[in-house]
């Protein structure tokens, strides 16, 4: 009965955890623009780390993998009283590529000597924009690949399970 209880409770979790990361939209503005990433990480997902230590079946353990990538990464973030939380990450990376264009005529003087002995010239607008989409998304895809990991840490020790089973039954 303990495989109904654990995977329910954490279902419920979800749920409840959703709704609120849907409503608090003031909660992870705190983060910056697109720190919905970091407050998901923080506050909503970091009770999942449990799962790693719980020897669950891998099908329940895939099914709540799942069930949060769909809730967290798909449900909430577009359906949001907010706005389309996916469109933040682009909007602060603009927003940040702006600050740096309007800050560009403050140039200190010894990064202006340096371009005039011959250095290379400040990166490109391009350049900027590829190291803050990076920067926005890294987040989102370390979070996808700890889901990937729990995943199969709980394949890994299920079939470590099976195998002492075996081992405990061919000594008796």
């Amino acid at each position: 009965w303990i495989f109904y209880i654990t995977p329910a409770m954490y279902l419920l979790y979800m749920v409840f955890a959703g709704v609120l990361f849907a409503h608090d939209s003031d909660g992870y503005n705190i983060f910056g623009p697109a720190g919905w990433v970091i407050a998901l990480i923080l506050q909503y997902a970091s009770p999942l780390a449990s799962l790693f230590f719980i020897s669950l079946p891998p099908l329940v353990m895939f099914e709540l993998m799942i069930v949060f990538v769909l809730v967290f990464l798909v449900i909430v973030p577009l359906c949001n009283p907010a706005g389309n939380l996916w469109n933040l990450i682009g909007e602060a990376s603009n927003s940040s590529l702006n600050q740096i264009q309007d800050n560009a005529s403050e140039v200190p003087a010894y990064v202006s000597a340096a371009f005039e002995a011959g250095l290379s010239n400040s990166p490109t607008e391009e350049d900027i924009r590829r190291v803050l989409t990076c920067y926005m998304t890294a987040p989102i895809i370390l979070l996808c690949v700890l889901v990937v990991c729990v995943v199969v840490v709980s394949v890994i020790v299920d079939i470590s399970n099976r195998k002492s089973f075996i081992n405990k039954k061919i000594i008796e």
